[in-house]
């Protein structure tokens, strides 16, 4: 077994971060059910992260395991319509199959899928945002500051930023990482 060198390594490094982040959450939200199925995906999907950036491999293996890790965090990010539109489970895995049919649609005919996933999840952020404002929730602050920098993301996501060692997916994770501390943060806050 062989790592992987340069922009890829520290992909998978911070992709160790979020793995952690979401074990953390994981572990020590103890009330809230969905927000514990988040974090138990979260830490997934991040795992895979780890794997698909950090080991050589076959490319069928490493295209197997992103087909699989795109699914997953197509759930993932799907349980966001769960926690704050109070969508069924049922609808959600619905959304997430018919999100990945046209993934590999677009993948088929060798259309940008990262444009089109990444404006999808900036829309279910959005649509979560807002409805977060709506809610009369105890410390919403937390979630807020959490939605906030994530919508970071969407301005790192296309840039060539090569910094510190790490390119636009190691800052993505950081990002992402850092938000999830906010969200546990607010989860805690209002158990």
């Amino acid at each position: 077994m062989h790592l992987t060198s340069g922009f890829e390594l520290t992909t998978s490094l911070t992709n160790i971060l979020i793995f952690l982040v979401s074990v953390y959450g994981f572990i020590t939200i103890k009330k809230d059910k969905l927000w514990k199925l988040f974090f138990f995906l979260m830490s997934i999907d991040s795992l895979m992260g780890v794997i698909v950036h950090g080991l050589v491999m076959t490319i069928e293996l490493n295209t197997i395991l992103w087909i699989i890790m795109a699914v997953l965090f197509t759930i993932t990010i799907n349980t966001f319509f769960i926690i704050f539109l109070k969508y069924k489970v049922k609808h959600i895995i619905i959304l997430s199959i018919l999100l990945t049919l046209f993934m590999m649609v677009l993948i088929y005919f060798d259309f940008d899928f990262i444009l089109f996933f990444t404006l999808y999840v900036l829309l279910i952020l959005i649509i979560s945002f807002y409805h977060l404002i709506k809610e009369n929730i105890k410390n919403k602050k937390y979630f807020i500051i959490g939605f906030l920098i994530i919508l970071l993301i969407g301005g790192v996501v296309f840039t060539d930023i090569k910094l510190f060692g790490l390119n636009h997916n190691g800052f993505i994770h950081i990002i992402l990482a850092i938000s999830l501390i906010f969200f546990i943060k607010g989860i805690k806050k209002n158990s």
